[in-house]
């Protein structure tokens, strides 16, 4: 793969001063501890541009977004009380520049290996990392194209969140400053009523650490593509075929139905077991009132079920509105029940962490319909992005594809048995929907 060359090495600080306070973190921040998210993004210097991304135009129009973010330019660290929280203190994010004698045609950057996130993405291993925010690191290759890698930590920056920051990076860089739109970190909304009112259950979550070990089997990894034509008819296919009432369905709900149907059928399950599709669902515009602009943690985790039998030979439309009906499950006060169950189990002192899946679950982590896709510093957007979180067994990563005719692209992680048997069902759904399209 060969070795990158570090070229610098620099902390990018605000470029005005900044408040001097701690952050606090709403519960539903501590829920993500001291997990990573990991992106990359490849831009090809098509027109020849002398000046093709600039580290000084860079590192300029980063230390203006960390005036506005300026948590992030913060520490994670523990309070007195044994809390996690933000130390807003200004000491800035890691800025590498570094440079690959490859060209991006040789390099097979999807699915994410543990070779491509050692290249290009700050290594998170170190010890001064762990109490960072955000990392970056823009490589150079042989070719004239660049890599911008990043590492962000989850107990802060979520997917919404990372969109956010990024796309107002990139405004300030190529100075389009009229439609940024500023962060809140309030996360008053976020708190829980007093006193609680528990009206639901949250399967999704559990207090007991022993069911929530993670799932050491062997895993490989594997992309496919959906085209916005199969997608296009997927969602006649659903609508056409399905005898649930709906009027419709998202491209995330459609997708998923495919992928957690192909899942059940390479599984060979029982008919009469049930399988679980784990997916978050972000919350800022479904709580009242919204908080559309709030930095930091806003989804929250759920499942659809069924039995496996309904998702293998039920019309995919049906598995489609099975997704959508837990979606709309998310009321205001569902979000505020979770919220207030949170702030009891703390009180208790008991840890609340997501639940370990099953053999015959799935989880989905979507990254859709965010301006990560179209990031453009001025250069022209990406030709490739993908954001994906270290190998974990039985979960499909579902993002925008800028390759594929602005489709779908799935990154999935099975056992290689299971993986090989969705494989032939997957691409044989697929082959079923061109054919209805041709008919």
């Amino acid at each position: 793969m060969g070795t990158v060359e570090i070229l610098e090495s620099s902390l990018v600080v605000p470029a005005e001063d900044t408040p001097r306070e701690t952050l606090s973190l709403s519960n539903i921040d501590l829920l993500m501890g001291h997990k990573h998210n990991y992106a990359i993004f490849l831009f090809k210097n098509s027109l020849g541009a002398r000046d093709f991304f600039s580290v000084e135009v860079l590192k300029s129009a980063l230390a203006k977004t960390l005036v506005l973010f300026y948590p992030v330019a913060g520490r994670h660290v523990v309070g007195n009380d044994g809390r996690d929280q933000i130390d807003c203190n200004g000491q800035g994010v890691p800025f590498l520049v570094a440079r690959l004698e490859r060209t991006a045609d040789t390099i097979q950057f999807e699915p994410m290996s543990p070779e491509i996130r050692k290249l290009f993405i700050p290594d998170d291993e170190e010890p001064h990392s762990s109490s960072l925010l955000l990392m970056l690191q823009v490589t150079y290759l042989k070719c004239g194209s660049v890599v911008l890698g990043a590492l962000a930590k989850h107990i802060l920056i979520d997917g919404r969140s990372a969109a956010h920051i990024f796309d107002t990076w990139s405004r300030i860089a190529r100075g389009e400053l009229e439609k940024i739109v500023p962060p809140s970190f309030d996360n008053t909304p976020l708190c829980a009523r007093s006193p609680p009112q528990m009206s639901f259950e949250f399967p999704a979550y559990t207090t007991d650490p022993s069911k929530n070990e993670d799932n050491k089997k062997s895993c490989v990894l594997s992309l496919f593509k959906v085209s916005k034509e199969q997608i296009k008819h997927l969602k006649i296919r659903c609508s056409k075929g399905s005898k649930s009432n709906t009027t419709f369905l998202s491209t995330f709900c459609v997708v998923s139905a495919l992928v957690w149907k192909c899942y059940c059928k390479a599984l060979g399950l029982a008919p009469d077991t049930n399988s679980r599709l784990y997916f978050s669902v972000d919350i800022r515009n479904r709580i009242n009132p919204p908080i559309p602009a709030y930095f930091g943690n806003g989804a929250i985790r759920i499942f659809a079920t069924s039995e496996v039998s309904k998702i293998t030979s039920s019309p995919i439309g049906d598995v489609a509105a099975t997704v959508k009906a837990e979606i709309d499950r998310l009321t205001d006060d569902y979000i505020r029940s979770f919220i207030d169950y949170l702030k009891v189990m703390l009180d208790k002192k008991t840890s609340v962490m997501e639940t370990t899946i099953s053999e015959s679950d799935l989880r989905v982590r979507p990254i859709l319909g965010m301006p990560l896709s179209d990031l453009n510093f001025g250069w022209d957007p990406p030709q490739l992005f993908s954001w994906e979180r270290t190998t974990e067994n039985k979960v499909a990563y579902i993002m925008n594809d800028l390759v594929n005719d602005n489709g779908i692209k799935i990154v999935l992680s099975l056992d290689p048995s299971t993986m090989n048997q969705f494989k032939k069902v997957f691409y044989e759904e697929l082959l079923f929907v061109d054919e209805q399209n041709n008919n």
